[in-house]
């Protein structure tokens, strides 16, 4: 079992506590499914109060590292994706406004293009039929109802990082996708002309994957996704 040292001065005590079991994580000294010594035995470890204790818990709770069972005890929790992408998800949805709707626009035209590159080289028939599936329920969408456009949208473009072939593409950009849909449907309902323009680049997008050009692909995600800042920044301007 890993050993604890006690934290010294009485400042802070429970984000003391924190740093050490955390720490003892992140170094792999202690590892998911281990169980860490009970409140009674940590208060004696760290030589503090059962509330320093109970507080660091709840931080170390509150960042999903560990789990409480009750009865049972503490134990270091699976790491997983969904504990990062919540988190980024709920920071970029609490500071949703004009100018972070742009920088997300940004960082998509940094990422996509080459996202779709790979796509071409790396798609198989399973990942085109589900990019090509995207594009027919965009096609056939009530043009009235905004939220689902938006949510095809957004599934047109997780679709193709999906089959880029490398996992942590998904967890990079997720959160950011996540926004997609309240952001699109505000687009598709104010501009007439946005939802034609997404279908034609979704198609164009869509050929040049399907043919394995890789270029190809690059090049008109660029453009797609130029159009759609365009269409944004039309948008915000009459917010």
């Amino acid at each position: 079992m890993f050993e604890f040292k006690k934290v010294g001065d009485k400042s802070k005590l429970s984000q003391k506590i924190v740093r050490q079991i955390e720490g003892a994580i992140r170094k792999k000294e202690i590892g998911p499914g281990d169980k860490i010594p009970t409140e009674k035995e940590l208060c004696e470890i760290f030589d503090v109060s059962r509330t320093a204790v109970r507080e660091a818990i709840q931080k170390l709770d509150a960042k999903g590292l560990i789990r409480i069972k009750k009865g049972s005890g503490i134990y270091v929790n699976e790491y997983l994706a969904g504990n990062v992408i919540d988190s980024m998800e709920l920071y970029l949805e609490l500071n949703l406004n004009k100018d972070y709707i742009i920088h997300v626009i940004n960082i998509r035209e940094i990422l996509e293009p080459e996202i779709a590159r790979l796509s071409a080289k790396n798609r198989s028939k399973e990942d085109l039929m589900a990019i090509g599936e995207t594009i027919q329920e965009l096609k056939k969408c009530d043009s009235k109802d905004f939220k689902k456009e938006g949510e095809i949208d957004k599934q047109f473009h997780m679709n193709i990082a999906k089959s880029c072939g490398n996992p942590l593409v998904m967890l990079m950009l997720k959160p950011v996708f996540k926004l997609m849909p309240k952001v699109r449907s505000i687009v598709y309902k104010d501009l007439d002309q946005a939802k034609p323009d997404a279908l034609e680049y979704h198609k164009e997008i869509f050929a040049m994957i399907k043919n394995k050009d890789e270029v190809g692909a690059y090049e008109s995600m660029s453009n797609h996704l130029q159009i759609a800042e365009k269409h944004s920044k039309i948008i915000m301007e009459l917010l």
